[in-house]
């Protein structure tokens, strides 16, 4: 195996990197077996493709490298027992959401409720004066009274008109009862703007509600290094711990795992992966996909990571 790997040397390092886009420091650490400066996430793709681009044998070179990082993440396993998830819950501003939608409802129907009440007590207050109106004017003027106190708690109008009569000559004092337009308009104007509101807080949470569901979860089983590219801005991050990390699928990005034991949750849908090496996604228009090494390269530019 050291005599495969010391090929490497024999062909050139800063040939063997333009060829397959390795760092020279890179294949040197590679070539002198120094596991502890090595990236433990990149080095099994450069084994990957030192292997197939000059057919080396690092089954060896491997068992010392796993040894290597086997103890380390059994120290570091020890030293992060104890961490907790905590989830946010949304369920107070829902609540709240539904709390202001029935007292909107409710109020709705007291303004419809009033409109009908006066519509119903108009015709009872038309066949009063009607039948008042034979009677003798000081009566009359009594009754005419008695219909204002009405009519004022139901906001209608009252006129008082004289008509003179022919046979008489005697002045008879007549009630006009009107409609107030003003009040009439006034409560279907607030019946439509509660519509229009009710109808404006569905529409958001709705919307709302859609937004939200356009996330995956990445659930790694242990530690695992995770790297994430913003394609529109070029931002990196990257974390390595084993907690779960929410993937926004409205981002247009790629993702490069460590390795390849983890769970991911998508569209009601849970897919187990257990791979050795290093796994990469696209997440773009709402989706997120599976790519494989080279297409990883192609979007970052170039770059492994």
């Amino acid at each position: 195996m050291d005599n495969d790997v010391k090929m490497l040397e024999k062909v050139g390092l800063k040939e063997v990197s333009s060829k397959t886009h390795i760092e020279v420091k890179q294949l040197e650490y590679i070539l002198n077996a120094q596991y502890d400066k090595l990236n433990k996430i990149n080095t099994l793709g450069f084994v990957k493709i030192l292997s197939r681009e000059y057919a080396i044998d690092f089954t060896e070179w491997l068992e010392g490298y796993h040894d290597y990082w086997a103890e380390q993440d059994k120290e570091e396993e020890s030293q992060n027992e104890g961490i907790f998830i905590c989830a946010r819950s949304d369920r107070g501003s829902k609540k709240l959401a539904w709390f202001f939608l029935l007292v909107v409802f409710i109020a709705s129907i007291f303004f419809v409720g009033s409109i009908f009440e006066v519509d119903r007590a108009i015709p009872s207050l038309l066949d009063k004066v009607k039948t008042e109106l034979p009677q003798t004017p000081s009566s009359a003027y009594q009754n005419t009274s008695a219909i204002k106190e009405a009519t004022n708690s139901l906001g209608v109008k009252v006129e008082e008109r004289v008509i003179e009569t022919n046979s008489t000559n005697a002045s008879i004092q007549a009630v006009v009862v009107s409609i107030d337009e003003n009040l009439t308009r006034t409560e279907e104007f607030n019946t439509t703007v509660i519509e229009t509101s009710s109808a404006q807080i569905e529409s958001n949470t709705t919307i709302e509600n859609k937004q939200s569901v356009q996330t995956a979860l990445l659930q790694p089983r242990r530690r695992m290094w995770v790297g994430i590219v913003n394609l529109e801005n070029n931002v990196r991050k990257e974390s390595s711990n084993d907690l779960n990390i929410t993937i926004d699928l409205n981002q247009r990005q790629i993702i490069k795992t460590g390795h390849g034991f983890f769970k991911l949750s998508y569209d009601d849908t849970v897919e187990d992966f257990s791979e050795q090496g290093s796994t990469r996604f696209l997440v773009e228009n709402g989706t997120i996909k599976k790519i494989s090494e080279e297409k990883f390269v192609e979007l970052n530019r170039g770059k492994n990571w």
